[in-house]
């Protein structure tokens, strides 16, 4: 006997996806920040005098704008996995429904 049953589901693979990634995000932001700690530092190391202090001034003002980029980046992925965790867990509530639509 055919089931005529219209199933509702939630599909979680573009998160699962999204989740795979993030830790390559994290990787490449890690990278790229030390490696502008590296370029600073070559060039404090290298160039002196005012125009030096100002160049440091700003890069400073940028080292801690990237700073803040990690945050979000964070906050991003932190909402990300919470966001994942509560459509597993109204996934597994439509299953339940799903195999007996009068129980609620």
């Amino acid at each position: 006997m055919a089931d005529n049953k219209d199933y509702v589901c939630i599909d979680t693979r573009a998160f699962d996806n999204c989740i795979a990634l993030k830790q390559n995000f994290i990787a490449r932001y890690a990278a790229i920040s030390g490696r502008y700690e590296r370029i600073i530092k070559e060039i404090s190391d290298n160039w002196q005098g005012e125009s030096a202090d100002l160049f440091l001034d700003d890069a400073a003002v940028i080292r801690k704008n990237i700073g803040g980029i990690a945050d979000i980046l964070a906050n991003m992925c932190n909402t990300l996995d919470d966001i994942h965790k509560k459509l597993i867990e109204t996934d597994k509530s439509l299953g339940e429904f799903n195999r007996d639509p009068s129980a609620e």
